[in-house]
């Protein structure tokens, strides 16, 4: 008999949550328009394109929306190309450096850095 094990999820959300403060010094001269910005918080019912979600607005939202969007854009990544088979620690690698580099480029889109990140397997 065959079992999954999902692990280590907890560890990725948690990476998540760190405090992109250096976007806010890389963005300090723009102060985004209300309708540049996202909520991906379910209490919002607008509907969201994924594909042009922008780094700054990744990471600027809440620690818990931006864990949503995290999620959603590794969700899409991952069907796009086609893969069904997750690893905690890729995930959680891919979503690291994404933040790290959403930080320091805050005008590139978003799922197209996380997908410079990912594993295709």
């Amino acid at each position: 008999m065959k079992t999954t094990k999902i692990i280590g999820m907890g560890t990725v959300l948690a990476a998540l949550a760190f405090a992109p403060l250096a976007a806010n010094d890389a963005k300090e001269q723009q102060t985004p328009q209300v309708e540049d910005t996202y909520n991906f918080g379910l209490e919002s019912g607008e509907p969201f394109d994924l594909s042009a979600i922008s780094c700054w607005d990744i990471v600027t939202l809440s620690e818990d929306d931006r864990a949503f969007a995290m999620v959603l854009l590794f969700g899409y990544a991952q069907g796009e190309a086609g893969q069904s088979v997750v690893s905690p620690q890729e995930i959680q690698v891919a979503v690291v450096n994404t933040m790290m580099e959403c930080v320091d480029k805050p005008d590139d889109n978003a799922i197209d850095v996380l997908r410079t990140h990912m594993k295709v397997h």
